[in-house]
């Protein structure tokens, strides 16, 4: 009796100590399938969940704004000592979806207008990324529907990317099929390629033994955090798209030539442990076994929220008339057609575009002055927001009329006001 006991308390302590179903391990090879169906993922590794605060889902499966047959519903996430494991899930009816990565600060790509492969209409808020505060991706996953061999493309340099195919460089695979549910891609990505060896850098690997089991460590920088976004696009290049999560402070449309702002994004904090025993009881740069990748997530902004696309409205401008010859200069000013409230986590976030043009009477641009990073709290720019009265040549201008047409990046209105140079 005492035998049995002491077997089954035995079992208990080793079943407690045991890492739960849907937790970061050391080796996570006989429980993550490559087939491109996520249900070995559970909610602990989940990036979105139910906001209690708001009490709504932080991703909704039905906000596409083409409907739930282009929808993603949910991103999941989890680790072992090899590698890092994704699953993304939705339809994509005869369209696209994209798992962005940013892991490493300082570079990154700051849009896919001009990739030379996977050329969407996606920008990215990439305000502070040399700090690692900003969202650059330096790789992404990608798939149409149809494909079951997803694409895994790398920054190499500015606008140049490698599109990867399955192969030794990460494994992946995907399902989808026009508007059939429970559908999935999935990647195992190798921390070499997470950390970029495709683009020259990877991880520093290590021969060691911990726990008494001795294997290759994949070391990247203590304490490393990666941010992600999902994406669904439209089926081509110059395309973008109805659905992003998390949603973008800015939103989107159902117009896919439209460019998209990406602007919020999930926060994944890979190290926070020493499982190694080389971090002092610190983080030791491998990710960590035994946690629970959701309770590791945070957001830019929580979601859900409300979107805001803004307009410029009320252009006022200081003269009606200027001599840029005697060096004066046209300062002009603007409000958004939107209130902001500063003690609110969105609103104090929202940035914008704002872009200015010069007309001559006969409707020629002389000049473009644009500021791709404007927050909403402050709209306007006195060091900025001006004009000298000099063309695209530097050179000042001929007396006449102008016009001033100002516009907010991811609005259709315009708002314009006449003025004069002189002589």
């Amino acid at each position: 009796m005492t035998r049995h006991v002491l077997f089954s308390t035995a079992i208990l302590l080793a079943v407690l100590a045991a890492p739960s179903f849907g937790d970061s391990a050391r080796d996570l090879s006989g429980t993550i399938r490559l087939d491109g169906n996520a249900n070995e993922f559970t909610s602990r590794d989940a990036l979105f969940g139910y906001n209690e605060v708001v009490g709504a889902p932080e991703e909704p499966s039905d906000d596409s704004k083409w409907g739930v047959n282009e929808d993603l519903n949910q991103i999941y996430v989890t680790w072992d000592a090899k590698y890092l494991y994704l699953a993304a899930t939705g339809v994509i009816w005869n369209n696209n979806m994209i798992v962005l990565l940013d892991t490493t600060p300082g570079r990154g790509l700051q849009s896919m207008l001009a990739i030379n492969s996977w050329r969407r209409y996606f920008t990215f808020d990439t305000t502070g990324s040399a700090a690692g505060t900003g969202f650059a991706p330096d790789l992404f996953g990608a798939t149409w529907d149809g494909n079951t061999s997803p694409r895994l493309i790398v920054q190499v340099d500015g606008n140049t990317v490698l599109d990867q195919t399955v192969g030794p460089a990460f494994r992946a695979s995907a399902s989808f099929s026009q508007g059939n549910l429970g559908r999935a891609m999935e990647f195992a990505i190798p921390w070499q390629q997470v950390f970029l060896s495709a683009a020259g850098l990877g991880t520093k690997d290590s021969l060691m033994t911990v726990g008494n089991v001795t294997d290759t460590l994949h070391f990247f920088p203590r304490g490393a955090k990666i941010k992600i976004a999902g994406v669904i696009t439209a089926g081509g290049d110059d395309t973008g798209g109805p659905d992003v999560a998390p949603d973008n402070l800015g939103g989107v449309t159902d117009n896919s030539s439209a460019v998209v702002y990406v602007d919020n994004w999930a926060i994944v904090s890979l190290d926070e442990n020493d499982d190694t025993g080389l971090g002092g009881g610190g983080p030791d740069g491998i990710a960590d076994w035994n946690v629970e990748p959701r309770s590791r997530t945070t957001f830019r902004v929580r979601p859900p929220f409300l979107a805001k696309q803004f307009s410029a409205s009320e252009i006022r401008l200081d003269r009606p008339a200027f001599r840029p010859d005697l060096g004066e200069r046209l300062r002009y000013s603007f409000q958004l057609d939107q209130p902001v409230n500063p003690n609110d986590p969105a609103d104090s976030r929202r940035v914008f575009g704002v872009v200015a043009k010069i007309f001559d009477v006969r409707g020629r641009v002389v000049r473009t002055l644009n500021d791709p990073n404007r927050s909403a709290l402050q709209p306007t720019n006195p060091d900025l927001d001006q004009w000298d009265g000099r063309d695209e040549n530097g050179r000042v201008v001929d007396p006449g009329i102008y016009v001033l047409r100002l516009t907010v990046s991811g609005s259709t209105k315009r708002a314009t006001r006449s003025f004069v140079v002189v002589r």
